[in-house]
């Protein structure tokens, strides 16, 4: 009998597990939520920190997503591309991601901190100001069919000014996860552009379910 505690606390567990993946496959009303897989993301900025941009990216993007509510949002964590997610080719896409309704691929191609120069009034107050260039390439297929479909495909860009009085944080101690990240310039940064690309996947993956 000294065992029926960690029994029973391990079924309630799975219960737990299955009730919370009901709830986020399906609507209150019954209702299955459109399904997108959200892959790791390719970062090719070549910008370096004390963390992965790709797992930052990835993770908070997932959450954004899933926040919302409206869609019922797929980890593929990992990933390792043999074929080009940005390529002509779809083929492979169906065969490798069958069990998913729709597709989310990510890359990270500009991440930069660059002279804010066309912003100077005066250069002599402006002269460390700087700009935090960010572009990401966003894909969202469609694989219900029995051909892929590109349902979105853009480079979502966006530049934050950074003020000569922020300038430089120290990212060693302001690291991502910790309060004083979500309250520096990169932090409020990345925070943009998420919102947007978390947007645009939720904006397109329903207009195209509804189709």
């Amino acid at each position: 009998m000294r065992y029926l505690p960690a029994f029973m606390l391990s079924l309630l567990a799975v219960g737990c597990n299955h009730q919370n993946d009901f709830l986020t496959r399906y609507h209150e009303d019954g209702r299955a939520k459109p399904e997108v897989a959200i892959t790791s993301m390719i970062d090719t900025s070549s910008f370096e920190l004390p963390w992965s941009l790709s797992e930052e990216f990835t993770s908070t993007i997932l959450k954004q997503v899933a926040s919302s509510g409206k869609l019922y949002v797929v980890a593929t964590e990992d990933d390792v591309f043999t074929e080009n997610p940005f390529g002509q080719d779809l083929s492979w896409i169906k065969r490798e991601y069958a069990d998913h309704e729709f597709v989310a691929f990510l890359e990270l191609v500009e991440h930069e901190i660059a002279p804010a120069s066309k912003y100077k009034k005066d250069p002599a107050s402006q002269q460390f100001s700087m700009n935090l260039n960010m572009a990401i390439r966003l894909r969202i297929v469609d694989i219900r069919g029995q051909t892929p479909a590109i349902v979105l495909q853009e480079m979502v860009r966006d530049s934050y000014f950074i003020p000569k009085t922020l300038m430089p944080t120290d990212y060693s101690t302001a690291a991502w996860g910790t309060p004083e990240f979500q309250k520096s310039p990169m932090g409020i940064a990345h925070k943009q552009i998420v919102q947007e690309i978390a947007s645009r996947i939720k904006e397109y993956v329903l207009l195209a379910k509804s189709r």
